[in-house]
């Protein structure tokens, strides 16, 4: 009986980590788009959000209802993504800290993903998984990305406080 019962516990938490963690995925910067290119699941609208930052593609980008490119890479470059969970935010999640955030409202997914840059050519193997947040809301039978965040962005150089630009031309 009480090997069942284990057995039974097993099946159960595996069949809960099938539904949460995903194989890696590849967003390449060319060939077909994940899914057909429709983000009407949580995981396509992923992969899709990766497409389009790893092709620095505006209409791969709308298909997941962003207007501009996520930059995560400075010239088009392979990508590697594996989801690791998907969350549904609830209303008790909602707290003083997060109540402003348009992002973060009851009934969008918060989808926890690792990705690494890809040399254009071999394995990504050798590369560092960095740590991301994508949320989703449903609309219409699609999932759009509503804002994300990761780790770690290409090098930019610092941006330069108002205090230091040069003062702008008196009028004459």
């Amino acid at each position: 009986m009480i090997a069942r019962f284990v057995l039974a516990l097993f099946l159960l938490a595996g069949a809960a980590q099938a539904q949460t963690a995903s194989a890696p995925g590849r967003a390449a910067v060319d060939g077909d788009l994940a899914c057909g290119g429709q983000s009407n699941s949580p995981a396509c609208a992923v992969a899709l959000f990766f497409a389009c930052a790893a092709r620095l593609s505006d209409e791969t980008c709308a298909t997941v209802g962003l207007s501009e490119i996520p930059k995560v890479v400075e010239q088009p470059q392979p990508l590697e993504f594996a989801i690791e969970r998907t969350s549904t935010i609830r209303p008790e999640d909602i707290n003083d800290d997060t109540r402003h955030l348009s992002w973060f409202r009851p009934g969008f997914l918060l989808v926890e993903a690792q990705m690494r840059r890809c040399p254009a050519e071999g394995s990504c193997a050798e590369e560092s998984w960095d740590d991301w947040q994508v949320y989703l809301r449903e609309a219409d039978g699609r999932f759009l990305v509503v804002y994300w965040r990761g780790d770690s962005t290409p090098d930019q150089p610092p941006e330069i406080p108002e205090a230091f630009l040069p003062a702008a031309p008196a009028p004459q």
